[in-house]
């Protein structure tokens, strides 16, 4: 069999060509669209990206297995200002609540007529080192008239009243004692408010004094009603202060009293201060007699002429 030409089978060998090369893409596709056996080996960039998806769900499934529990969340902010302002609320509601009462106590120490002046030194020393407010302290020594007495009047803190209390009952016997208390709530709050209103509006007319542009007339109101504001602030400010002192500390009145005896020196004192008046008595008894007689002789001797010039008229008529 004659070959062809070398010119002539060129054709044949670009055709036979671009038959291999087509059906080596072919092939090429259908092992693109197969999957991947198990053991086969994929590409560095597969591996990779299976690696870290197994990483993930790995830890994803472990997680919960070995992590801790989790703390309880703390409170939101919104729920401790609820909390701090209910506590406030509470502690308003408390201090509203509290009561002002002036509690008082009165009481009769009995000792001896000799040692009334002890006890009552006594116990001005032992209210002073208790951090008393003394109001009042006096002493009657003994004479022949009255025996002695003493009064101590002050205000004591609540806590010192019972040693205060028990300190009395040592220098003497107690002969009264008696309790009082006065609410004075009322008093208090209405002296606060009008305090904190007051004080607002003085305020106020600060604030109208610093205007700029204000008119004299204007200024010479606000100035004398400013004075006037604080003229009752001050007031105010000093009730407030003598209610403080009613109602924060105890008021204590002590009298000290001698014992009474039954053969005292001053029992017949009556019968000697008669006798040596018996004196004066008289004197005073003539006395009045006289001032009697004095006030009486002009109307006697009036009436005696009157008496004398009627008799002789009658006398005359009758010898005639």
């Amino acid at each position: 069999m004659p070959f062809p030409s070398r010119r002539a089978g060129l054709p044949a060998r670009l055709a036979l060509i671009a038959a291999l090369i087509g059906f080596c893409a072919l092939i090429g596709c259908e092992r693109v669209g197969e999957p991947t056996p198990k053991g086969a080996t994929e590409t560095p960039v597969a591996d990779a990206e299976h690696a870290l998806f197994d990483a993930g769900n790995l830890a994803a499934r472990d997680a919960p297995r070995s992590a801790p529990a989790a703390p309880p969340p703390a409170p939101a902010p919104a729920q401790q200002t609820t909390l701090a302002g209910a506590v406030a609320t509470r502690a308003e509601v408390q201090a509203a609540s509290a009561r002002f009462v002036a509690a008082r106590h009165d009481l009769v120490v009995v000792t001896a007529a000799a040692a009334v002046e002890r006890a009552w030194k006594a116990a001005e020393t032992a209210c002073l080192a208790a951090g008393c407010e003394l109001l009042a302290s006096s002493v009657a020594r003994d004479h022949e008239r009255s025996p002695a007495a003493a009064f101590l009047d002050a205000r004591l803190p609540p806590a010192a009243v019972a040693p205060f209390l028990e300190r009395l009952g040592g220098l003497g016997r107690i002969g009264r004692h008696g309790t009082a208390a006065e609410d004075k709530t009322a008093e208090v709050v209405d002296v606060e408010a009008r305090l904190k209103n007051m004080a607002e509006f003085r305020d106020n007319l600060r604030k109208l004094m610093a205007t700029p542009g204000a008119r004299l007339k204007d200024l010479i109101e606000v100035e004398r009603e400013l004075t006037r504001v604080q003229s009752e602030l001050d007031s105010l400010a000093t009730r407030r202060k003598v209610l403080a002192g009613e109602t924060e500390k105890v008021r204590v009145t002590v009298a000290f009293s001698a014992r009474p005896a039954v053969l005292e020196a001053g029992m017949w004192l009556p019968v000697k201060s008669a006798v040596l008046r018996a004196g004066h008595v008289l004197a005073a008894s003539v006395a009045s007699l006289i001032g009697l007689a004095i006030a009486v002789l002009p109307w006697a001797l009036a009436l005696l002429a009157a008496g004398l010039g009627a008799r002789t008229m009658r006398r005359r008529r009758a010898t005639a």
